[in-house]
């Protein structure tokens, strides 16, 4: 009777059991074959109704989960029971039920009992459930699953190729379409996990990006949304997607610290509770969130990359051992599907409410015409269409402005039609730029102006340039920074255009000796093919102004060595080690670095070169100099033709450096940087090598260069700036850029400005205060206190001193303080008449 009640208490106790069959399978045998019979017979009986609770039976699934793999013959049908179960009746199913199922799937396939193609179509086709928790079981496992079916450079082709094309029918569908249907939250959650295998470096093909270029097209907003967003921002997660059922839900804790008010909470916490790593990585985060806060108050530009150097390294690293392309150039039919998406926009920008019909908000749209202009400008497409639908937008007081401006510069290209941009910078220049409108809408209008000249120099017309040009000399800072910068473009592109006075020295000088020709000057359409390497110009010219920089770093240390050596000659002789010298070799480079950040950090909106207008008075002169001298250009050409031919046949016959060595990486990268450097306006452009010529009066070779000696300071420190960004260094303007994918792109502080964008400061805490009070102080030890000056010389009060603050109570029993109380009054009398006495000797 024992041994029967036993047996029969343990069929009842599953946990039991399956203990004991983990342990040994073979003696549990025919226990496990009773639960598996029963398993089959509850699972017709449940057929019968499937929406019961059925909690024993959920028990029994679990159960035989767990011990399945041990018996892998007599279990063979049953995943394939499961999967047929949940396929016909997931929707009657009860949550709980359901829910216990999926994790009974899940057990299998992470022991190898099933294989993930037989389970993901399921999975993905439970993301029709109004069912949160499973949905969020279901992202987590499938994002997990392919991860790890593709480790390291092993890449599980057939899963992802029909994952692909199951995400695709799933998209398309016709259930997909309806906003109130099943199948949008399907396609929300599919777009979703698309997104975040991207980001994790695992989906990286051109399949991936177009089933997520197809959700772009879907009619529900959401869908739409966070297609759109990846587009635009694919290494960032979206900020501002409010879908309840997304899986980046943040927890309580996580969502408390959103607020900058709770940074305070977070930093209590983290000084009265135990110190760990945890808290610690909280309290950064609160931290970072709160400098983001209070920047977006301030107007300032954000810099995510900036904030943590750590993880940016790190991320940079990764990013450059996988290759990996811009999704951008991943699209098949990027012009088709440009306008598809503007197709979208006119019918939602013309079409009303009424009918049933439903239109796009005009933030939704603004974000639309983002990405369509990033097309345009990346693909360098032709979507005639598409400039003239600003025209209504182009007014100061229309919401959103500096987006809007930046997008049309955006999409602007060389390939741009100029009959098409004129238009557009004339109400430009009429509603932005005129005397009665702001300094900050004057900014903007004269940035958006440039930058759309940047792309396309012919949409501006001579009248009008020289118009807008003659606002350098405004009086507000912003408005002359914005002028100045586009009249430097101009004397680089087409000083043609611009009045003599306007040219400049050097443009004036190309002009007149005839160097500067049509033919440099680029028409609509036209391409300078690149001689080699595309690029190895300015390779060529960071190595020689690298090499010039190193040169006279060393030179002037020669220069102070001597200086020294002959004011010690009298003492002896003084050694110094090569590492002192190595260190102040790296000391003067670093100094010029600095400098080249804060003189090299330039961009599309603000940008000003130095050079350009701080001779603006003196232009005028050379100009009437240079127009007197008559025929000096020639004259100096032949003296160079006769005298010079050595030095100009030696100059010309100088090889790239791409034909006497090899390139490296290294070297590829240097390029790279350098052209978005040049791209983003921070680079000059690379001047082929002009030829020295012989002067007449002095004989000797001189340059046609003016201004040489500012160009080889200025360009030494672009060089150098290349090497803090090759050290890991943040550029000013273009790693922030770089990084999130947005290389090249305008956006709406480039059109505001700089200066407009920095204006506003906020009140500095109590430490920013107390360090400027700190470092006025330093150099004034005249002026400062006896405490001061006690501190610095490292003594403390004396003993005398000490007694005059102490409190009455600590000395009242002191021998002088008790012998001064029984004086008598004739002692008194003396030690008054001898303190009078003294004061009028001293003079009081």
């Amino acid at each position: 009777m024992g041994r029967k009640s036993r047996s029969a208490n343990l069929l009842s106790n599953l946990p039991q059991l399956q203990n004991l069959i983990k342990r040994d399978p073979q003696s549990y045998q025919e226990e496990f074959n009773q639960q598996l019979h029963h398993f089959e017979a509850s699972l017709a009986i449940f057929e019968l109704k499937p929406d019961e609770e059925a909690s024993d039976f959920g028990e029994l699934i679990g159960f035989l989960s767990q011990v399945v793999k041990c018996y892998p013959k007599q279990s063979a049908r049953f995943p394939t029971q499961l999967i047929q179960l949940v396929q016909k009746h997931y929707a009657v199913l009860n949550p709980e039920l359901r829910r216990s199922i999926v994790q009974a799937l899940i057990l299998l396939r992470s022991r190898g009992v099933v294989s993930n193609l037989r389970v993901m179509p399921l999975f993905f086709t439970l993301f029709r459930c109004h069912d949160k928790p499973l949905r969020k079981l279901l992202y987590t496992h499938i994002v997990n699953d392919v991860k790890n079916a593709n480790k390291g450079k092993h890449r599980n082709h057939k899963l992802n190729k029909a994952l692909q094309g199951f995400m695709y029918t799933m998209i398309t569908a016709a259930d997909a379409q309806d906003k109130y249907g099943e199948g949008a939250i399907a396609a929300k959650k599919s777009i979703d996990v698309c997104i975040d295998l991207y980001r994790k470096n695992i989906w990286t093909d051109a399949k991936a990006i177009n089933v997520i270029a197809q959700a772009c097209f879907s009619p529900i907003t959401k869908v739409m949304m966070t297609a759109v967003q990846f587009f635009l921002h694919p290494q960032k997660p979206d900020s501002g997607n409010d879908d309840s059922d997304s899986e980046t839900e943040k927890t309580p804790e996580k969502a408390a610290t959103k607020s900058s008010t709770n940074y305070r909470l977070v930093q209590h916490m983290t000084n009265v509770n135990k110190k760990t790593k945890a808290r610690m990585r909280a309290l950064e985060r609160a931290a970072r969130l709160q400098k983001r806060t209070q920047a977006k108050k301030d107007g300032q530009i954000i810099d995510y990359d900036e904030e943590d150097d750590a993880t940016s390294k790190k991320n940079k690293k990764k990013a450059q051992s996988s290759a990996n392309f811009d999704v951008l150039s991943l699209i098949h039919d990027p012009q088709g599907f440009a306008e598809k998406l503007f197709a979208r926009v006119q019918s939602s920008a013309t079409s009303t409410k009424r009918g049933g019909s439903t239109t796009d908000r005009f933030e939704v749209r603004l974000v639309l015409l983002k990405l369509i202009s990033r097309l345009m400008g990346h693909h360098q497409l032709q979507l005639m269409a598409f400039y003239p639908f600003f025209q209504r937008y182009l007014q100061p007081h229309q919401v959103e402005v500096a987006q809007i401006l930046a997008i049309l510069a955006t999409a602007t290209n060389a390939f741009t039609p100029p009959d098409i941009l004129q238009p557009l910078i004339r109400a430009i220049a009429d509603n932005f730029v005129s005397d009665h409108c702001s300094p900050e809408v004057m900014c903007a209008g004269l940035n958006t102006i440039r930058a759309i000249a940047f792309r396309q120099p012919l949409s501006v017309e001579p009248d009008l340039l020289n118009d807008l040009v003659m606002y350098r000399k405004h009086k507000n800072k912003g408005v002359m920074m914005a002028a100045r910068s586009l009249l430097s473009l101009y004397r680089e592109v087409n000083p043609e255009m611009l009045h003599r006075r306007d040219r400049g020295r050097e443009a004036t000088m190309n002009i007149k000796n005839g160097t500067t020709s049509k033919k440099d000057i680029l028409g609509y359409g036209e391409t300078r093919a690149a001689d080699g390497v595309e690029g190895i110009e300015l390779l060529e010219m960071y190595e020689e102004k690298k090499n010039s920089a190193f040169s006279k770093s060393l030179d002037q240390m020669q220069v102070e060595d001597a200086d020294d050596n002959g004011s010690e000659s009298e003492s002896g002789w003084v050694s110094a080690d090569e590492d002192e010298i190595a260190d102040e070799i790296d000391g003067v480079s670093d100094d010029e670095a600095a400098m080249s950040d804060l003189s090299g950090s330039i961009d599309l909106g603000s940008s000003c070169d130095e050079q350009a207008d701080s001779d603006e008075e003196g232009d005028d002169q050379d100009q009437e100099r240079v127009e007197s001298d008559g025929g000096s250009g020639d004259d100096a050409a032949e003296t160079t033709a006769s005298a010079g031919g050595d030095v100009s046949t030696e100059a010309g016959d100088k090889k790239r450096i791409d034909m006497v060595r090899f390139l490296t990486n290294e070297d590829f990268d240097r390029i790279e940087k350098l052209k978005k450097r040049q791209r983003s306006g921070q680079l000059k452009q690379a001047q082929p090598k002009k030829k020295t010529k012989v002067s007449k009066e002095t004989g000797g070779v001189q340059s046609d260069n003016i201004h040489g000696s500012d160009d080889e300071e200025e360009d030494s420190d672009d060089a150098m700036a290349i090497d803090d960004d090759d050290n890991g260094g943040n550029s000013s303007a273009s790693n922030s850029d770089d990084d999130n994918g947005n290389e090249g792109y305008v956006e709406d502080w480039h059109i505001i400005g700089d200066y407009h964008t920095r204006r506003r400061r906020r009140k500095a805490t109590y430490d920013e205060r107390m360090e400027t009070i700190q470092s006025g102080r330093e150099g004034r030890d005249k002026f400062s206190s006896k405490k001061a000056k006690r501190e610095t010389e490292g003594r403390s009060l004396s003993n005398k001193e000490k007694r005059k603050t102490k409190d009455y109570a600590m000395v009242t029993h002191k021998r002088s303080i008790v012998s001064k109380g029984r004086r008598s009054l004739v002692h008194k009398r003396h030690d008054l008449r001898r303190h009078i006495t003294k004061q009028r000797k001293n003079g009081y």
